[in-house]
């Protein structure tokens, strides 16, 4: 069953849900909007896309649409697509506040449309390769780290770059913070730019979160320890690696001599007692997967991999952060 699917914002980002929405099998017809008329007409020609004047007409002209404008947009134009009884695709975060988010998940539940948000980093083949090797994870630290840009400056780098953290915990942890602590500061905007967070999860498990958007050099990196493992995820390369305690572990550090012989430190060599695996993950586009999952729950009625659930589960502890930040501050 082909499928019509339209894209209101083609900027940046929404240009290149365009170009993959109209590579991809089963989509027979990709429409876009925009209120920058020459930048629509742009991006439409580029990849054999219709555009429309308004948006009420490309809604009735698509049996979906992928929401790709600032933030503080997402809630009207979703309550109008899902009111016009289509399945929606909306870029993170779902929305500006946790009531939005609620209201947008309350309308797609009544009218039984498709609701995905886009936490693209669940489908970064990194990720992908090693959800499933993580363990009971003791300690998790991330470094989301950015150049300053003018996107995305209309929310907090919270909103606008950790956000795909605090989803990916929840995707790791499948359980909410019981404790949070945050700092902040505000260095080219009015909000927070740079934020470090402790997370503390009922398991015990403690993650640590940086984001920046006044860095030099960018990085996204996670680390994940558990008693049993450490894995190391380049989400910039799409890299990662496993170490694991190598069989014997405990009857080869036993065996060691003692270091204070001699009164200097044995030389180690560490693959004698962990073993390393370079995983070799996929290298296929991340939004292209995204997007033909949306696809494939639209066709198939199935539950999105990211549902509304999960983008309200990450704007609301968002804004918990937020929350935090301020009362820290008033204190």
């Amino acid at each position: 069953m082909a499928t019509r699917i339209g894209v209101a914002g083609t900027g940046r980002l929404g240009r290149e849900h365009v170009r993959v929405l109209a590579g991809l099998d089963g989509v027979d017809f990709v429409a876009c909007h925009d209120t920058n008329a020459s930048c629509m007409r742009e991006v439409a020609a580029a990849n054999n896309a219709t555009p429309f004047d308004t948006l009420d007409a490309m809604f009735d002209s698509v049996d979906a649409v992928s929401i790709v404008v600032p933030t503080t947009d997402h809630y009207s134009i979703a309550m109008r697509a899902i009111g016009k009884g289509l399945d929606v695709f909306v870029e993170k975060p779902v929305a500006a506040s946790v009531a939005e988010a609620e209201e947008m998940l309350g309308a797609a539940r009544l009218r039984g449309r498709i609701l995905q948000v886009g936490h693209v980093e669940r489908f970064n083949g990194a990720v992908e390769a090693v959800a499933n090797r993580l363990g009971k994870p003791s300690f998790i630290e991330i470094h989301r780290l950015a150049p300053f840009t003018l996107r995305g400056t209309e929310v907090s780098v919270v909103g606008d770059l950790m956000i795909h953290d605090l989803d990916l915990l929840g995707y790791f942890l499948k359980e909410e913070p019981v404790d949070i602590r945050a700092k902040g500061a505000s260095i080219l905007t009015s909000s927070p730019d740079i934020v470090n967070v402790r997370l503390e999860y009922p398991s015990g498990c403690v993650a640590n979160v940086t984001a920046s958007r006044v860095t030099i050099a960018p990085m996204r990196k996670v680390r994940v320890f558990s008693p049993e493992s450490y894995v190391s995820i380049d989400l910039l390369k799409g890299e990662a690696s496993c170490y694991r305690k190598a069989d014997g572990f405990e009857e080869r550090v036993a065996s060691l001599p003692d270091a204070r012989v001699g009164g200097m430190a044995a030389l180690l060599n560490l693959t004698d007692f962990i073993e390393i695996e370079t995983v070799k993950p996929d290298r296929v586009e991340p939004l292209r997967k995204e997007l033909d999952a949306f696809r494939h729950s639209v066709t198939t009625r199935a539950l999105p991999p990211v549902t509304g659930e999960d983008g309200l589960s990450a704007v609301r502890l968002a804004t918990q952060i937020l929350n935090q930040m301020e009362q820290d501050a008033a204190s």
